[in-house]
């Protein structure tokens, strides 16, 4: 089935603006409200002696269900990270992991991290356990 171009233009915009939620995510994929735009449009323009067949519209509500059902995970798994950062400094600085740092005693690479009493230590290559905040310097 095939659907006007012209049909499709315009609508994602305003269909975008009504609900307040961008059409396209990050890295140019296509969203909830542009994919619900384009069945709608879909929807509207078919043959009506011809309609859709009903496994193509069941499996296109399948999908639509899978990608919320995707976003709504990736928002959750983004609030969980951000809540583990925020309580848990060791989080954070597993950052340093892999990263070569500077400290008074010289260069390494940080294979570990931890907390011990409250201090944040990182063990760094070469030159054993050192405290974070005795880090002078992080390079890639």
């Amino acid at each position: 089935m095939s659907v006007p171009i012209n049909a499709l233009q315009g609508q994602g915009n305003n269909a975008s603006a009504q609900t307040g939620s961008s059409s396209q995510m990050p890295g140019g994929n296509l969203g909830e409200s542009a994919f619900l735009t384009l069945l709608a449009a879909e929807l509207q323009y078919q043959n009506p002696l011809q309609p859709m067949n009903n496994t193509q519209f069941i499996a296109q509500l399948a999908q639509f269900s899978s990608l919320a059902a995707v976003t709504k995970q990736s928002t959750t798994l983004g609030q969980i990270l951000s809540a583990l950062q925020q309580q848990n400094p060791v989080v954070q600085l597993s950052q340093l992991i892999g990263k070569t740092v500077t400290t008074a005693q010289g260069q390494g690479v940080v294979t570990a991290v931890s907390d011990q009493g409250g201090q944040q230590m990182a063990t760094v290559q070469g030159l054993g356990t050192v405290k974070v905040s005795d880090i002078a310097g992080i390079a890639g």
